[in-house]
């Protein structure tokens, strides 16, 4: 897997207007990707219906099509530029989070390292609010209502492009 240099090259525009740890990106390895499908497949074993959240170019979406084929995905990115650069056939729209209907999907992967605890504590709520299924989050939930609205499955140390992180596994 190779990740596209371009991502990386931000418009200072979106700079300006979300702000560079709101836009900071990694991906996971073809390592992670494979240990993330595996976990996946052991809560969640058929009609597959994901939706990554802040997903950059729809790389993972891809992969994930690739090894679990039976699956759909789609995708939702904040940065207009990042959707630019998608190479691969995948449906991924520039949007912001808050504003997605999460009802149809049954799992759910976001990468939100860098999302700030208030944003982060709007997320989790309209995921209790909105959201039935497997929920795959690198952040450890610290919304008290997310927690009490959840079940935790497990947490799992995935290897990403940056270094190993903690995933955390949800049931909602």
């Amino acid at each position: 897997m190779n990740i596209n240099p371009k991502l990386f090259i931000l418009p200072s525009n979106e700079v300006s207007k979300y702000g560079l740890e709101n836009l900071t990106y990694g991906s996971l390895t073809i390592k992670g990707i494979n240990l993330l499908v595996k976990t996946i497949k052991k809560y969640k074993c058929n009609n597959i219906y994901g939706f990554d959240i802040g997903c950059g170019d729809g790389e993972l979406i891809y992969q994930i099509n690739k090894l679990i084929p039976e699956s759909k995905w789609e995708g939702v990115e904040i940065s207009d530029h990042r959707i630019n650069c998608q190479e691969r056939d995948v449906h991924i729209w520039q949007g912001d989070i808050l504003d997605e209907n999460l009802r149809e999907y049954n799992v759910i992967h976001v990468d939100n390292l860098c999302f700030d605890d208030v944003l982060e504590n709007k997320l989790e709520e309209k995921v209790i609010r909105e959201f039935n299924g497997l929920y795959i989050t690198y952040r450890k939930p610290i919304n008290n209502y997310f927690i009490k609205n959840s079940i935790f499955l497990e947490s799992v140390d995935t290897e990403t492009t940056w270094d190993s992180h903690i995933i955390h596994y949800y049931f909602i």
